[in-house]
């Protein structure tokens, strides 16, 4: 029998423990209402002074047992993760087994030792890039940003403003926005809950493609 603590999905603890929860995390976003505004809490730091793309907050939900546990995205973020997706997909299939072991193994030397001679630290020795014949010449990296290049220009996903719930998450639900910004800041993340709340907290996508390239 495994010892192994289970880690049991928020929506499927007592309705009292989530309450519980909810309340920890009421009181967090009160002590953080002058940095935050007081709707949400997060451990990033919203800086006006730099363009952010993605921001991990969370919030309490209409209902008082539940809190949600959410990361916000631009568009343009968003799809430029899918296009490397996309492209790293395209790679691993061309990939060998042992060619990809190869490129996700990492060797480590010893680095710092304390004066009884037992080693403290190690450091990554930096390995010298594979160049493949059926890449023409190029290293596995290379090749991934060629692939992502082909495909934002001749297969650009499609991205669309969404929420999306995730009710796996161990702390909270999860809830994964999409919104049509160039950065976030405390009134885009402010603006996102008003939405979620109006359409009922529940999962959403616009019938309205986000142009990009």
């Amino acid at each position: 029998m495994s010892c192994r603590k289970k880690h049991i999905p928020f929506i499927k603890l007592s309705r009292r423990r989530r309450r519980a929860l909810v309340i920890s995390l009421k009181n967090k976003i009160r002590c953080n209402a002058t940095e935050f505004g007081g709707l949400f809490t997060s451990h990033q730091v919203l800086n006006e002074s730099k363009t952010i793309q993605w921001v991990d907050f969370y919030f309490v939900g209409s209902d008082k047992s539940i809190l949600w546990n959410a990361c916000i995205i631009t568009a343009k973020q968003a799809f430029r993760d899918e296009v490397s997706h996309l492209a790293y997909m395209k790679l691993d299939a061309m990939m060998t087994k042992e060619e990809k072991e190869a490129e996700l193994k990492l060797d480590f030397i010893p680095f710092d030792y304390s004066k009884s001679g037992k080693i403290l630290t190690y450091k990554q020795i930096k390995k010298e890039e594979k160049r493949y014949e059926k890449f023409g010449g190029l290293t596995y990296y290379e090749q991934w940003e060629k692939f992502e290049s082909e495909i934002a220009r001749n297969e650009p996903p499609t991205i669309y403003e969404s929420f999306r719930i995730d009710r796996s998450y161990v702390y909270g639900i999860g809830l994964e926005i999409v919104i049509d910004v160039d950065s976030i800041d405390q009134s885009v993340i402010e603006d996102a809950i008003s939405r979620f709340q109006i359409i009922g907290e529940t999962d959403w996508k616009s019938p309205n493609k986000i142009p990009l390239k």
